[in-house]
């Protein structure tokens, strides 16, 4: 059984706008983790990049999926200390008539050790809400 933990959320933005905020830099310091840098190697399946929590803990994902501007998958390595547990973080874009529906879905917990998943189920069902809460807040609410 696959464990999925996720979040919607409606914006007052374009597809492509809210694409700009899932994978410009310059957008991600601004309201993904304000301050925390981000580096983007490319915007291809296959390509790396990496999230600075600070510049000594930095995390990297890979890119799983990317179709402009409707989905971007990152799987990534939460903990170095456990490099078989990977989640993997989808974001889906559906424009309609007030804005767009974004999708916000981390899944893989099955790859975490039993002894930590709870916990890392825990912490995500606390993140995403909060995660979409900042990007309306980047982008605006639907009219």
């Amino acid at each position: 059984m696959t464990i999925v933990v996720s979040q919607h959320v409606r914006v007052a933005a374009t597809p492509e706008r809210v694409w700009e905020a899932l994978t410009s830099p310059a957008d991600l310091v601004r309201w993904y983790a304000p301050g925390c840098r981000w580096e983007i190697e490319a915007l291809r399946v296959g390509a790396s990049l990496r999230f600075f929590n600070t510049e000594t803990d930095i995390q990297v994902a890979t890119v799983e999926a990317c179709l402009p501007p409707h989905r971007l998958t990152l799987r990534w390595i939460p903990d170095p200390a456990l490099p078989s547990a990977q989640l993997l973080s989808s974001y889906v874009v559906r424009g309609d008539q007030h804005g767009s529906v974004v999708t916000l879905t981390q899944s893989g917990y099955e790859s975490v050790p039993e002894a930590q998943r709870a916990m890392w189920i825990e912490a995500d069902e606390g993140a995403l809400p909060a995660i979409a809460a900042s990007l309306v807040a980047h982008l605006g609410p639907p009219v």
